[in-house]
């Protein structure tokens, strides 16, 4: 099922149609193969934040988790956008500790926890953000945990030709299929290169964690990633996120990562099939709308468990009293 145009999310004010945004699929197969696509599934973007979970593969391959003893939630915050809550900030101050990284060493800037009653406390507090705040302070621990373990300086890790960005090229090239040193490259929120890419080769790269097929070691390390992020989705992202509530809610059936700029990408492991959303206009907002319907079509979750998300999934507008006057929703012909 190959649709030209792409799938549409209207946004609604009563009854007219206020806004309209265009959606952009690409699901593929274990093996990367296109099986379905809305819109360009070859559109080129910027994955952002949606493949942690690829980025975490050093981390798991190197042998630095073993070597320091890291748990499943340390690896489940390597893979996340984390809300800033005050469980996410104790795992990052114990994974630290433990292996040694100084919170200055973080690249990634300070911002106030995404988690709106955490943002509160800290202004309550007149507590300034520090790095470990930062929704990305887990890659970047992951990063330099891995740096450590080879005997790597750590200093500088973000920087394009550092052995931390060669060796996340290396694997994304590896999953995506396509030649990451050869790519535009642009700097992400949290300071690291990002890369553009076709929107199928964010699914391909994503189909590594259901392909049977893929190297032992690899293998294995996928394996560990789903197991520590299904064992604990609130460490992915956290409260009142979709990506955590969908992991929960499917029980591990599905498993989703968003992204800046309206992405998200995921994979259904019984069904051994990757995915990847992108909105043209880059609204968060319809990205998350479109993913939970190529969910609900691909059968990686039921309507009952949509109506159980029904915030996420059938969201609605109100104004500043709470008052309902709008909603989000598929259009009819999709």
């Amino acid at each position: 099922m190959l649709k030209r145009q792409p799938l549409v999310v209207e946004v609604l004010r009563g009854p007219a149609v206020e806004s309209v945004h265009n959606v952009m699929v690409a699901v593929v197969n274990e093996l990367g193969q296109l099986l379905h696509g809305w819109g360009n599934p070859s559109f080129g973007t910027f994955p952002r934040s949606a493949i942690k979970m690829l980025q975490a593969l050093p981390l798991i391959e190197s042998g630095a988790a073993d070597k320091f003893g890291l748990d499943d939630k340390m690896i489940a915050l390597a893979c996340a956008s984390h809300r800033g809550e005050k469980e996410h900030l104790a795992v990052l101050s114990q994974w630290a500790e433990k292996v040694g990284i100084a919170e200055s060493l973080l690249s990634c800037g300070p911002h106030l926890p995404y988690n709106e009653s955490s943002a509160h406390d800290f202004i309550r507090r007149n507590q300034k953000p520090n790095a470990f705040c930062n929704n990305c302070a887990g890659k970047h621990e992951a990063m330099i945990t891995t740096c450590l373990h080879l005997g790597e300086d750590p200093h500088g890790y973000a920087n394009y030709e550092h052995a931390a960005q060669k060796r996340l090229r290396n694997i994304l090239t590896e999953t995506m299929k396509v030649d990451h040193s050869k790519v535009p490259h642009a700097v992400d929120g949290c300071g690291i290169p990002t890369y553009a890419v076709p929107l199928q080769a964010i699914a391909s790269g994503m189909s590594i964690f259901v392909n049977s097929k893929a190297p032992v070691l690899r293998k294995g390390a996928c394996q560990r990633i789903i197991k520590a992020v299904i064992g604990n989705p609130f460490y992915i992202a956290g409260s009142d996120d979709f990506a955590t509530a969908v992991i929960e809610k499917t029980q591990g059936r599905a498993i989703i990562k968003g992204g800046a700029e309206g992405v998200y990408a995921g994979f259904l492991p019984e069904k051994k099939m990757a995915f990847a959303v992108k909105t043209a206009d880059g609204a968060g907002r319809a990205a998350q709308l479109a993913t939970a319907q190529v969910l609900l079509q691909l059968g990686g979750m039921t309507v009952e468990e949509a109506k159980a998300l029904s915030k996420f999934t059938m969201p609605i507008i109100t104004n500043w009293k709470g008052e309902p006057v709008g909603k989000l929703r598929i259009a009819n012909d999709q």
